[in-house]
């Protein structure tokens, strides 16, 4: 297999698509994370959260979104559906408090991250039918992050490009523009930064491939700093 052939290569967030069971399940997991909240706020509770979270959307709507358009975001949807991750976020949080919140958000997000991004992007499998896993998964990050950052999600710089690592930094996220007009960066941490957490490591689970970030804009670090390390195989 060519690392060309492999589904969604060269597309970033924005424009990647899972396939039809990938659909499917994604309204299961909208419906047992309803129930989750249900279960931490009441019926009452949710109730409340949508209406202030649509509030906060609507207000925010109306923001002048200048500094994502500058970096190049001008997809007038999908800046709407980062308001609404980030208005929802900000309205559990003025419900429960921060701390209860970022809990309630984070075990959200360990819940569903993991099959949401299952079929959307390669198996360990399908990187090593390019003959070489970490090649093939190096150059397929590549492509898909080059593809944010021409989107206007992201800026970002490579720090090491090599066989057996590829690090590389976030030096700009529109997720954390948006928690920033919000009033608190770390609004972006549980309703975003945090689905890393919860997708990197199972996607890499037996593959060889190691990940670690020690910092993200969210939570005050000058770089999202994102390094993967590989220890199996030859060089490439």
């Amino acid at each position: 297999m060519q690392i060309e052939d492999l589904r969604n290569y060269g597309r970033g967030l924005m424009d990647s698509v899972p396939d039809t069971k990938g659909l499917q399940r994604w309204k299961e997991i909208s419906a047992a994370m309803q129930e989750e909240l249900r279960r931490e706020l009441g019926v009452s509770g949710v109730e409340r959260l949508n209406a202030e979270t649509a509030r906060h959307t609507g207000m925010m709507k109306a923001y002048v979104w200048s500094i994502l358009k500058e970096h190049g975001l001008v997809n007038e949807s999908y800046i709407v559906k980062i308001i609404e991750r980030i208005a929802m976020m900000k309205a559990l949080a003025d419900m429960v408090g921060m701390d209860k919140a970022t809990e309630i958000q984070c075990r959200l997000l360990d819940m569903s991250m993991y099959d949401l991004m299952k079929p959307i992007f390669p198996a360990a499998e399908d990187y090593e039918a390019c003959g070489n896993y970490f090649h093939a998964f190096r150059e397929y990050s590549k492509a898909s992050y080059a593809a944010n950052v021409r989107a206007g999600l992201h800026e970002l710089e490579i720090i090491e490009d090599t066989p057996r690592v590829l690090a590389f930094n976030i030096t700009y996220c529109a997720w954390h523009e948006v928690s920033e007009a919000f009033g608190d960066p770390y609004l972006c941490y549980p309703s975003t930064c945090y689905g890393d957490d919860a997708y990197i490591g199972k996607s890499l689970a037996g593959s060889g491939c190691r990940w670690k970030r020690t910092g993200t804009l969210a939570t005050g670090a000058p770089v999202c700093d994102f390094v993967f390390e590989y220890d199996r195989g030859g060089d490439s």
